[in-house]
């Protein structure tokens, strides 16, 4: 009998050893197909006009120079991005007041119609009003050409908000009590207790909002006609599939400085997602949890 497990184990001990090598291979493979097209955005942004003409695909440094940048920094192309960095900014702002005091209150269990709420905020999740009656919406409001149209209408994710309540809820109910009994009431409850308590999911819901502003485009296109109010993104589009002349080189722009613009839309991501990254799964794990 003895070594019948003995044999088991050994066979069980191999098949976990094959599966480790296995999934070893493959997410090193998944890696590299997922670092190669930005090193390679990264290389060609840094390379000449020279090392770049005739659509070459760089993933071995030729030269190093600033030039694509320094076309980009002077360029109307800044403008799109500080105009993306406005809409994602004050966009999660304003998301995010919303966000974590409605999630706190559908939290609470004592709220009256709770049931009803959670019902009628889940409806969204499937059914859309569309495209047409948002964009009649917006013209109704006053709002086309102006970058709050991109910020207002989607200042609310039920997605997002429903990961903030259900984590939220997860909360011990006595640590919220305690503040109502020293006099609190229920928003300093809120800024006290909750919050402090909340950064894991308030810290990926963050960056799930950032990101949404940040690369939307479509809303951009469909409500934006002034373009000194084009986001980079709406730029961005129209650099890779057509040459122009607005970096002031002529009619050409080189694959360098279009890898230049693609650096600068990847920048603000790439600079907050190390500071949430730490709380990012763990968030979305308790978040997740249903009630």
């Amino acid at each position: 009998m003895m070594a019948v497990n003995h044999k088991n184990a050994i066979r069980q001990s191999g098949a976990r050893i094959a599966f480790r090598i296995f999934n070893v291979i493959f997410l090193t493979l998944v890696c590299v197909l997922v670092v190669i097209p930005i090193w390679n955005v990264l290389v060609t942004s840094l390379a000449e006009d020279k090392d770049v003409m005739g659509g070459v695909y760089l993933l071995i440094p030729r030269s190093f120079t600033f030039k694509s940048y320094m076309r980009v920094f002077n360029s109307g192309y800044m403008r799109g991005f500080w105009n993306s960095l406005y809409v994602a900014g004050i966009g999660t702002l304003v998301a995010m007041l919303i966000t974590v005091p409605c999630g706190f209150a559908l939290a609470q269990r004592r709220l009256i119609g709770r049931g009803v709420f959670m019902k009628l905020i889940s409806l969204t999740l499937v059914f859309d009003a569309g495209i047409m009656p948002l964009y009649v919406l917006i013209r109704t409001l006053g709002l086309i050409d102006n970058l709050w149209s991109l910020i207002l209408p989607f200042a609310l994710s039920t997605f997002n908000l429903i990961i903030v309540k259900n984590f939220m809820m997860s909360i011990p109910e006595s640590f919220v009590e305690s503040a109502w009994l020293d006099g609190c009431n229920d928003l300093l409850a809120l800024v006290r207790i909750v919050i402090p308590m909340s950064v894991p999911i308030l810290a990926a819901v963050t960056l799930f909002y950032f990101v949404s502003f940040w690369n939307r485009y479509t809303e951009a296109v469909m409500f934006i006609n002034n373009s000194s109010r084009y986001t980079l993104q709406v730029m961005l589009r129209a650099l890779i599939y057509q040459s122009d002349g607005s970096l002031g080189e002529g009619n050409i722009v080189y694959d360098n400085t279009k890898m230049a613009v693609m650096v600068l839309g990847m920048l603000p991501v790439m600079i907050i997602y190390p500071f949430v990254q730490r709380h990012f799964v763990s968030g979305l794990m308790l978040g997740g949890v249903k009630e």
